[in-house]
């Protein structure tokens, strides 16, 4: 029997671990730098283990076409197939890793929810292995010993290292391997376009769901219920409890297995920000069955993600700083939402450092600059991520938003 003839398309976005994988299976891979961004010296390595290294995809049958969610089928060209299959697909049929897993996507606060995981996880006595876009390491003692930074593409998921790990908490872009113990999108909070607006948001996202535990919003079941796998409805586990003051603790009240508690947030970040990474990590440890005693405290105790929303006040002037990959004008609607409460944007300024032109380019500056303006905010994009003075002369709040993390 002839092996299966397999074309992989765009080697930037996690593809040397889908065509290895495919290799061990004894299949004839080929691949196509669809983007023409690919290292040689990468394309070099698959090709001596390999893989056909093509430039564009051959007029050929294959009885696979792989590629993400995100690339449009134009890059197909003349090739014909027997299936047409997602990365995601990929590794849910390449993954063998028994590992207990946490798979975490969606629009807005993936990251957020890992890192709460991994903390409250940890402080219940669980081994936990933590793979962001902020990296990937052990989390222990209320910190994430970052050992590697790796994508959050889907076949991430194949390269995890070795441990005698309790937890694999990962989050993943678009989409995820559909094996995972259990699988949470966050919100979609905007269904965008990807593939040249051929699919939306949802057509990646909701390739995570597995046949055990689903959690998403009571929301957007509707959203996700024609998908036919099994949902389980989160709904908000807490509600304030008195009145957010930068600086000082913010009170809750949290449910967790049908009983209320009082629980106090710490006042060195914007703990407000988390409250919905707070109410889907809480769901998870319901689903797990964790005692309440440490899992409150863990929530009490939280210090939020590193550059993250961090808080703190020099020279009078109240400094907040956010180091996010998806920044975007809908998280900055979410973030100036929360601080106009607090009465702190009066005399405030936006600055909003994209680390490099190309990321900048991925921003709508307009949309931003509209919300900023909305909230009576001036804003600056920075150049090289130099503050000029002028910038915040006479400023009471200064936000500096940075755009970064590992894609």
């Amino acid at each position: 029997m002839s092996p299966l003839k397999v074309l992989v398309l765009d080697t930037v976005h996690g593809a040397a671990a889908i065509c290895e994988g495919y290799l061990a299976k004894g299949c004839e891979v080929t691949a196509v730098d669809v983007y023409h961004i690919t290292p040689e010296a990468e394309l070099g390595r698959l090709a001596s283990l390999g893989v056909r290294i093509a430039p564009k995809a051959p007029a050929e049958h294959f009885d696979i076409v792989t590629m993400p969610c995100h690339c449009p089928d134009a890059f197909i060209g003349e090739a014909t197939y027997g299936r047409r299959m997602f990365y995601s697909e990929s590794v849910h049929d390449l993954i063998t890793d028994r590992r207990f897993r946490i798979e975490v996507t969606g629009v807005k606060g993936k990251t957020s929810t890992c890192y709460l995981l991994a903390h409250i996880l940890s402080a219940c006595g669980k081994k936990v292995f933590l793979h962001t876009s902020r990296g990937q390491g052990e989390y222990r003692e209320g910190k994430h010993f970052i050992s590697a930074l790796k994508s959050i593409a889907p076949p991430s998921l194949l390269c995890l290292p070795e441990g005698d790990y309790d937890v694999m908490v990962c989050e993943i872009s678009l989409g995820g391997s559909g094996k995972a113990d259990i699988s949470c999108i966050t919100n979609l909070v905007e269904d965008y376009g990807i593939a040249k607006n051929t699919r939306r948001a949802r057509d990646g996202k909701k390739d995570i769901f597995s046949d055990g535990t689903n959690i998403v919003l009571a929301s957007e079941e509707d959203i996700w219920k024609p998908y036919g796998k099994p949902l389980r409805l989160m709904r908000p586990h807490i509600r304030p409890a008195g009145t957010a003051v930068l600086g000082t603790p913010y009170p809750l009240k949290v449910t967790y297995l049908g009983r209320e508690y009082d629980v106090s947030l710490r006042g060195d970040y914007l703990s407000m920000q988390y409250t919905e990474a707070m109410d889907m990590a809480l769901e998870v440890c319901e689903v797990m069955d964790l005692p309440a005693g440490p899992v409150l405290a863990a929530l009490a105790d939280f210090r939020g993600v590193p550059g993250r929303g961090e808080v703190k006040v020099e020279d009078g002037v109240l400094k907040i700083l956010d180091r996010n990959p998806g920044i975007s004008h809908m998280s900055v609607e979410f973030l100036l939402s929360r601080l106009k409460p607090l009465g702190v944007l009066k005399n405030a300024v936006l600055l909003v450092d994209p680390v490099s032109k190309k990321v900048c380019d991925k921003m709508d500056k307009g949309l931003i600059s509209d919300v900023a303006s909305k909230y009576g905010v001036s804003m600056e994009i920075l150049d090289r991520g130099e503050i000029r003075p002028e910038y915040v002369e006479g400023k009471k709040t200064v936000i500096h938003l940075v755009k970064e993390g590992y894609q």
